[in-house]
Parts: structure tokens; sequence; C-alpha cells
């Protein structure tokens, strides 16, 4: 991303081969899409607006990520990767946006509310307190409540705000990390800050997600299991990682 953003490439950089192409490896996909850009002449309008969302969202998010990779900043990165692609235009934000709602899965209040009770802010922490209690005084289901994403406010700037929360198909419940956490003890995280201490701490984003969408078509243990020999036996030899350290 320095070297796009400086237009100054080293010689290394220069003829690194980024993998194979595939929708489902996003990283690869990105690089692919800034080599091109990069060695492009004269870059088409298409090629010019993905180059400049990478740069501007993807790939600070992911890095982001990689830097925050607690469950209790899931939301955070959420807001911030709402706030970074306001730039674009109408017309891509009907494009955008719906993928964000579809895969705003820490804009649901037990992700949000857990994420406030590990907010360096006590105002936060005392909301999120408040909100859990008054979902225990309310509960009477002994059923598995259905998770489904709420409606996203697309223009918050703060992870809090992120969705209605006293809009009527709004469903508040309670973080399953909570539940096992006596009233008192949680009532001691607005004052002591110690959530995390508390509750196992949990990664918001795994790369698992991606290698479930690139082997959709192998199916039971035979199939994975032949391509990985098959991609092994291709290799003239297959270094390990202490040998690249």
């Amino acid at each position: 991303m320095i070297a796009v953003s400086s237009g100054i490439c080293d010689e290394d950089l220069l003829k690194t081969k980024p993998g194979i192409m595939s929708h489902s490896r996003w990283l690869t996909t990105a690089n692919r899409i800034l080599r091109l850009y990069v060695s492009s002449n004269d870059p088409s309008e298409t090629l010019k607006t993905l180059a400049t969302f990478i740069m501007k969202v993807y790939g600070p998010m992911w890095f982001a990520i990689k830097k925050m990779s607690s469950c209790f900043d899931g939301p955070k990165h959420l807001v911030d990767t709402i706030r970074k692609s306001r730039y674009l235009d109408d017309n891509l934000k009907k494009v955008v946006d719906p993928v964000i709602q579809r895969n705003g899965f820490y804009s649901h209040p037990e992700n949000l509310l857990l994420s406030m009770l590990g907010d360096d802010n006590k105002v936060q922490r005392e909301i999120a307190y408040r909100r859990i209690m008054k979902i225990r005084d309310a509960d009477s289901s002994d059923g598995v409540r259905k998770f489904v994403v709420p409606d996203i406010n697309m223009e918050a700037n703060h992870y809090a705000s992120l969705i209605y929360w006293h809009k009527e198909n709004c469903v508040v419940t309670e973080p399953p990390l909570t539940k096992d956490i006596s009233s008192e003890r949680l009532k001691s995280v607005i004052d002591e800050n110690n959530i995390r201490e508390i509750v196992p701490e949990l990664p918001c984003h795994t790369q698992c997600d991606g290698r479930k969408q690139h082997k959709r078509n192998c199916t039971g243990i035979t199939l994975p299991h032949t391509v990985c020999r098959k991609v092994r036996q291709a290799c003239d030899k297959c270094f390990s990682k202490c040998y690249r350290l």
C-alpha cells in the first residue's frame, strides 16, 4: 500500500507475484488489483475505483483487524468500515451498504453490549450494565434466541449508535459470554474495567471464513485431503515456517 500511495516500488516487490485469482481469497484479489493498477499506464475508471476502495477502506481495515483482533473490537471495526466508505457516491453506496448490512453481525446488541462493557469510557460501561440488568429482569424464556442482524445506522459515528436501540423490531438480548457472571460481579466492571479478564478473549475474525468459502466445492474428508496432496506433489520442495524465519 505504501508503494501504491508513494509511487515508489523496490525491485523485490516489483518481482513479487500475487497468488492465483480467487474471489474467496480477498487479500490476494486486492493485491492483484493493486498490482494491475500500478502496472497500467492508463487505468480504467473501474480499476481506479477498485484501487481507491482498497487503499481507503479494505487495506486499512485489514491491518486494523490484525492489530486489534479481539471480539471487543468487532463493533469498532464495523463502524470504522462504514465511516471510511462514506466517500463513495450514492450509486456505489447502493452496492456497498447492503453488503455491510448483510455481514454486520457485530452490530447485534449482544456484541455491542460486550464491547461497551470493555470500553475505556465509564459511561458506556454503565449503560451496558443497566441494559443487561433490564434484560435479566424481563427475561422469562428458556428457549434459544434467534440471532438476527438488526438494521444498521449507516450514519453512525460511534459503535454504540450502530443500531436503533428503541426501534420496535430491535430485540436486545444478553451476550452469551456474560450470562454466567453474577449481577454483583458485572456491576464491579463499571469501576474496575476488567471484563476482558473475566470472559474468554475470543477473536473477532478468523481466516477459517475464507477457507470455508475457498473449499466450497470440497465436501467430506477425502476431497480436501486429495487437493492438499496434489498441491504438495506439485511443489519441488515444501519448506517449513522455521526455514523461512
